[in-house]
């Protein structure tokens, strides 16, 4: 999720958020893509995929520690690598939960 963040260009997204200032964008060209790409759909799809096979990924790093086929180092990793994802599923989730409530509380 972390690498899917970072590789939007912050000079696009600045450049884009002056145009957007000025006059009306599609949002196609402020997210840098063809109205055919990827929808967000697409993206919530892929963060949930990633953050699965990392969790997954932790559990196996786990059992390899126990079996002894994995090091400490290594299994540490991967459980600090699950709970770095799982933190950052937890802020997602805040987030929409809170921008939900936000919209709930409009008036119509």
């Amino acid at each position: 999720m972390i690498d899917a963040i970072n590789s939007v260009s912050s000079a696009a997204l600045a450049a884009a958020m002056r145009d957007a200032a000025t006059k009306e964008v599609a949002p196609a060209t402020i997210a840098g893509t063809d109205p055919g790409g990827a929808t967000f759909a697409d993206f919530i799809n892929s963060v949930g995929t990633n953050f699965s096979q990392s969790i997954k990924g932790a559990e196996q790093t786990s059992m390899d520690g126990i079996l002894g086929k994995a090091s400490t180092r290594d299994v540490v990793e991967a459980v600090m690598s699950a709970d770095q994802t799982l933190q950052t599923a937890m802020a997602f989730r805040d987030k929409i939960v809170s921008a939900y409530l936000e919209v709930v509380k409009m008036p119509i």
